[in-house]
């Protein structure tokens, strides 16, 4: 019959029986080990961990030596994964870390006598094993830890690299002698702002000159308004020169004297008489016809003489009188007062425009001179807005860097400790119940692998159990010879 070692595969009642007849070796190999695991647990030295956290953030912008005007320092509210790890090789620097371990006296557990080859060993021991930096995720946080044997040589270790470290962060993100030097250059062009105010303000006096724009505005104006006004006259002396030559000619035109009344009367005197006459000879008529008859001569006369006087009172009835007045011509008057007003008029038209004509050319040669005066005083205008914006820069430069350099001496930085370095109490070396946890396992596997190492390499069965599993017949009886 094969032996279980002979088949490729264990059963479940194969491993069993290796067990139950190895119990013995399992025991006391798992008793063994388990005894040397908490032996080395518990005469481990015991180390003790104390943490610091360090926060990184973007509050203070850095200042930039630089003449740009426009503020290069480039500040940002979060804070990048470059900055962190800046930091992070900062606090891990040889010779930051050389600094720690020269005020720790951490060269003093080195084997070496003390001298740089002890501070290195130590430095390398730092930077291996016993000091921990890493950054906390998703946070603005540098997580640093420290194991010593000693609680309280931990936490001094931590606060001294604290404090170098600071020392280490201002010096990097400084510069020094920048206040020194945007003074010096606030001083420089202040200098020259003087200087160009006293340049323009002699130009202004010399040329009689207060508000360029202004006064260039007023010439402008007045020399507008003055050819405006000239146009005007001359138009109005055309006009004039055309009128009076009009009211000449009506005058020369014009009578001296004109009728003024005329009167139509009528010879009223005849025309009475002539009717008296009339009357008197009817009267006479009737009385010859009362004494003779019709064509009596008498009273032929009398109606003959009635004839003739009826005829002249008809035509003196007909006949009128003519009566005519003359006066000085009105019209020729007017004419002559507006021949003579319009040339008074024309005269001090002539006037105004020759005034007119000084005046403009007058205002033109005050737009040339302030037109030739206006490249100069812009220049000292640019020369003027220049000073003043570079010791407006340089002044407003040096009072940051005298900021920058109180916030240095008052050590305010980007970096602050979140959580500060505390004595630990409690060992984190060796943890026990994890050493235990693992002894057990690896006790565990050298006894079970001790065992099946054994079954494999033993040969020959000892115990008559062994030879029922192996035959899986009952042994009824077993001798033991010597």
């Amino acid at each position: 019959m094969p032996s279980p070692t002979e088949n490729n595969t264990l059963s479940l009642q194969d491993i069993a029986g290796i067990l139950r007849r190895r119990r013995r070796l399992i025991v006391l190999t798992f008793s063994i080990t388990m005894a040397a695991v908490v032996a080395v647990s518990l005469l481990m030295p015991k180390e003790y961990e104390s943490r610091m956290k360090v926060l990184v953030m973007n509050k203070r912008a850095d200042t930039i030596v630089s003449p740009d005007r426009a503020d290069p320092s480039g500040y940002r509210a979060e804070v990048s994964e470059s900055q962190i790890n800046s930091e992070i090789e900062l606090l891990t620097s040889n010779s930051l870390l050389g600094q720690v371990v020269a005020r720790s006296g951490l060269e003093r557990r080195e084997r070496e006598k003390e001298g740089p080859v002890a501070v290195e060993k130590a430095v390398r021991r730092l930077q291996r094993g016993d000091l921990k930096i890493s950054p906390v995720r998703k946070a603005d946080i540098i997580q640093v830890s420290y194991t010593d044997s000693d609680p309280q040589r931990a936490v001094v270790v931590l606060k001294t690299l604290a404090d170098l470290y600071f020392e280490d962060h201002l010096k990097v993100h400084s510069t020094p002698g920048t206040y020194s030097f945007f003074h010096d250059q606030a001083e420089r062009y202040q200098g020259e702002l003087k200087d160009a105010d006293h340049s323009l303000a002699e130009f202004r006096h010399s040329q009689n000159i207060v508000q360029l724009d202004q006064q260039k505005a007023v010439v402008v104006q007045k020399a507008a308004e003055s050819e405006a006004a000239l146009m005007q006259a001359e138009a109005a002396i055309s006009d004039y020169t055309q009128k009076i030559a009009a009211s000449r000619r009506q005058f020369r035109a014009a009578p001296a004297r004109v009728v003024t009344q005329t009167r139509t009367s009528s010879n009223q005197y005849s025309i009475e008489r002539l009717y008296t006459m009339l009357a008197e000879l009817q009267n006479r008529r009737t009385q010859l016809l009362a004494k003779f008859r019709p064509d009596d001569r008498s009273v032929q006369e009398v109606e003959k003489e009635i004839a003739d006087t009826d005829a002249a009172l008809q035509k003196a009835t007909k006949l009128t009188g003519l009566e005519q007045s003359t006066d000085i011509n009105a019209a020729r008057q007017s004419l002559e007062i507006d021949v003579n007003r319009q040339e008074a008029e024309l005269a001090g038209l002539k006037s105004r425009r020759n005034m007119l004509a000084l005046q403009t050319g007058t205002y033109r040669q005050q737009m040339m001179k302030l037109a030739n005066a206006t490249g100069q005083i812009d220049e000292l205008l640019r020369a003027q807005k220049e000073a003043e914006e570079n010791y407006l820069l340089y002044a407003r430069k040096a009072e940051e860097a005298r900021i920058a350099e109180s916030l240095d001496r008052e050590k305010i930085t980007n970096v602050a400790i979140a959580e500060p370095p505390v004595e630990p109490h409690l060992p984190s070396k060796p943890n026990l119940m994890l050493n235990f946890s693992l002894g057990g396992l690896l006790s565990l596997f050298v006894s079970l692998g001790l065992a099946f190492t054994a079954e494999n390499l033993h040969e020959t069965v000892d115990e008559p159990g062994e030879l029922e599993e192996l035959t899986g017949l009952p042994v009824l009886a077993t001798y033991g010879g010597r």
